[in-house]
């Protein structure tokens, strides 16, 4: 099963460093809702098993 990580970061320009775990979960459709309502948050990023899926959304 995939677990799927949704990262954030503040830093307009990001080091791989400044991203911080917001969630983890074996729920895709769960995972993307959380990468597109994160608050708070420069960027987000969202992997399935650690391959990004979106990247600096």
């Amino acid at each position: 099963m995939a677990i799927y990580r949704v990262y954030g970061t503040t830093v307009a320009s990001p080091k791989p460093d400044d991203w911080q775990l917001i969630q983890e979960t074996t729920d895709p459709v769960e995972a993307t809702n959380t990468a597109h309502k994160t608050e708070g948050t420069f960027w987000r990023r969202l992997t399935e098993d650690d391959a990004p899926v979106l990247d600096r959304i």
